[in-house]
């Protein structure tokens, strides 16, 4: 099962890196519009429109990574005076609990998404760009975070949890 979980969350890790190579995309994105409108007067339709979208993949694919690897803020002031086992037992809860807050955002996102995409969604500029792709991103990048609410859950429950590293340390 561990074997699983960890094959899983190497996926993710992967995919954080989708995110990096998104945020490459709208820099390379915003400097040829820039050059074209300076040098050429004449803007590239659609630059900004692709650039929201490809924002929403750069923060919602990579969720699932920033969790696995506790990069997330995470506010310890009362709870790391506690003994390590009241520690182990509240991040367990928290992990349900946002695995329950994490799950029903993607379900309704979910629902949202295909409605969009029934709709042919698509936003108000000088080309109809569509938004149905940017809400299935958002979708699947919670969807994927759930998942990995569950590794985290599995993990407790196995007594393998991944280890609380502060800030500037390294696992």
């Amino acid at each position: 099962m561990l074997a699983r979980i960890e094959a899983i969350e190497r996926w993710f890790m992967r995919l954080g890196i989708a995110g990096g190579v998104a945020t490459l995309a709208i820099t390379l994105v915003i400097v040829v519009d820039v050059i074209a409108r300076f040098l050429f007067n004449a803007p590239i339709h659609g630059a900004n429109e692709l650039c929201e979208l490809l924002l929403v993949a750069m923060v919602f694919v990579g969720l699932a990574a920033a969790q696995q690897g506790r990069q997330n803020y995470a506010i310890d002031m009362a709870t790391r005076h506690l003994p390590t086992a009241i520690q182990a037992l509240l991040e367990l809860l928290a992990h349900i609990f946002c695995l329950l807050l994490v799950g029903t955002l993607a379900w309704f996102s979910t629902r949202q998404g295909l409605d969009s995409f029934r709709r042919g969604e698509a936003g108000f500029g000088v080309i109809p760009f569509p938004i149905w792709p940017a809400r299935f991103v958002l979708t699947i990048g919670l969807w994927l975070l759930a998942v990995q609410f569950v590794c985290d859950i599995l993990r407790h429950l196995m007594g393998q949890p991944r280890a609380i590293t502060t800030a500037g340390s390294h696992e």
